[in-house]
């Protein structure tokens, strides 16, 4: 018996040993997920000084908890983005309640944000997220004029309704359509193509967020920019694809980098908030 079992062993252990020098065991090597930089907003977030109340919220002295409602379409109603900015503020401020609502609708438009009323429990926000765009984007008859004059009349209510908090309009993220005419490198049947007025209006939300002091945040520049809805519908050196095949939606990886790179951008505009205001920064940083 001792025999037969220390043959078993020794023949189990030169098993193990061709298993683990094959190729197929073979770990592949980490790569970073990819962090690209904005040409549009320093540290993608412009007039970051606007979110003042924000930083207030999670320094802890001033008030111990921190509420943000996010309203938007379907990249706010799958909940997967916020949650991953939620979790890492959790993380990263233990000692403070941190509460980031998703308030969206698939297909939703600005248009929709005008029956919708802040979620108020027992106080208001310190945050207001607006995350609208990619539809619009997709609409070829849409009202520049008529969508500014939106945009600039619910921020007025939201001051009016929730005077200390912060706004935060989240540029409308790169997106596409199918239907033939792209140029993108990796797109070799050139089927993917961005629609011309969603960068019309990116530019509206980007110079409404400057004319009334609102922070900004370059969704599209972070992304990666042009292209980057396609580049990221395949497998990178980072590992399997961050986007769904329709170029517009984040899978659930990709929605957590996604939250991952707002996250990041908010602690650094936080940390020279901070560095300006240095009687806040006791017990919060």
């Amino acid at each position: 018996m001792t025999a037969r079992l220390g043959l078993v062993l020794a023949t189990l252990t030169l098993a193990i040993g061709v298993s683990t020098s094959s190729g197929s065991a073979q770990e592949r090597a980490w790569t970073p997920l990819p962090s690209p930089v904005s040409r549009t907003c320093p540290d993608g977030l412009c007039q970051a000084e606007a979110l003042a109340p924000l930083f207030r919220a999670l320094d802890g002295r001033w008030v111990g908890h921190a509420r943000i409602v996010q309203f938007g379409d379907s990249h706010t109603a799958a909940g997967w983005i916020t949650a991953a900015v939620e979790r890492r503020l959790r993380a990263r401020f233990p000692t403070r309640t941190i509460d980031w609502t998703p308030v969206g609708v698939s297909g939703a438009t600005l248009e929709l944000l005008t029956d919708q009323r802040l979620p108020v429990a027992d106080a208001y926000p310190d945050l207001i997220v607006i995350a609208y765009g990619t539809n619009e984007g997709f609409d070829e008859a849409l009202d520049l004029s008529a969508y500014e004059a939106l945009l600039a009349a619910q921020i007025r209510r939201f001051r009016m309704e929730a005077p200390a908090a912060a706004i935060l309009i989240l540029g409308a993220p790169e997106a596409m359509r199918g239907e033939g005419g792209g140029t993108c490198p990796g797109d070799t049947e050139g089927r993917w193509r961005t629609p011309q007025m969603l960068a019309a209006v990116r530019d509206v939300q980007y110079r409404t967020a400057a004319r009334m002091n609102v922070a900004f945040w370059d969704w599209r520049g972070r992304m990666g920019g042009d292209c980057s809805a396609d580049r990221l519908t395949r497998a990178g050196a980072w590992g399997d694809p961050l986007m769904r095949e329709d170029h517009v939606h984040f899978n659930e990886a990709g929605a957590d980098w996604l939250g991952g790179l707002l996250y990041d951008d908010l602690m650094t505009a936080g940390r020279a908030w901070y560095a300006r205001n240095p009687q806040a920064a006791a017990g919060g940083r």
